[in-house]
């Protein structure tokens, strides 16, 4: 993806409980700017992607995540 955009992750809701508030590898590649959850428990999350490089959103710990997104930001069009 290039620099500047922008990603919106759908989450179903969760069996046991709501999901845990995404975390970036590096805030500065990509920044969660919104989370919310509705009535029916669906999850949204989006994503900016801010600089060049390689960067994680992760729901739950850290050492066993309940779901990772991966993004690799570029600075020219990916074909």
């Amino acid at each position: 993806m290039r620099s500047g955009t922008t990603v919106t992750v759908v989450l179903e809701p969760r069996a046991h409980g709501t999901w845990p508030q995404p975390r970036s590898s590096n805030p500065m590649l990509a920044l969660v700017t919104s989370s919310a959850t509705d009535g029916k428990g669906v999850t949204r999350v989006t994503v900016r992607a801010a600089r060049i490089g390689s960067v994680s959103v992760t729901w739950g710990p850290e050492n066993a995540p309940l779901f990772t997104l991966r993004l690799s930001v570029a600075a020219y069009p990916v074909q």
